[in-house]
């Protein structure tokens, strides 16, 4: 089932990227002892666990610990425009980890620049990644065959 979460940037544009491993451990904790985050939806959990934290909505460690807590993957993430007076809005569609890995490069690139996220697609889906395999060694060959002409 395909997830749309549309979210307001709520730290800084150019926020410190500094203890993000203990930060996202520390919001993993969260989500088993704050009473609270346990009660609610899994995915706004995750969302709110990370904000407390210090991550914006949809930053890499967020979409790590969705797809490690949830399944959801991303499958597309648009920012919508910001004016001088409002911070930036994400609208991100989450999917399967199956779903991930048959979308593109190119439409999907927060999911496909993310090796931690691919890995655990890999995990979650070990028959689509074996099509994906195929799918990416055809096009190899079919590459190397066209600049051997």
């Amino acid at each position: 089932m395909t997830r749309v979460r549309t979210l307001q940037q709520t730290r800084a544009p150019d926020p410190d990227y500094s203890h993000e491993g203990e930060r996202a451990e520390l919001a993993a904790r969260l989500l088993d002892t704050v009473p609270e985050l346990i009660a609610m939806d899994a995915t706004d959990g995750v969302v709110e666990a990370c904000y407390r934290v210090g991550f914006n909505a949809f930053d890499c460690e967020t979409l790590r610990l969705l797809a490690r807590r949830t399944g959801e993957f991303p499958l597309s993430v648009e920012r919508l425009a910001a004016t001088a007076t409002t911070r930036p809005t994400y609208t991100v569609r989450l999917g399967p980890a199956s779903d991930a890995l048959r979308s593109s490069r190119a439409e999907n690139p927060d999911f496909w620049e993310d090796e931690a996220l691919v890995e655990e697609a890999k995990r979650r889906a070990p028959g689509e990644w074996s099509r994906v395999e195929a799918r990416l060694e055809r096009e190899r060959r079919r590459v190397e065959r066209a600049l051997s002409r």
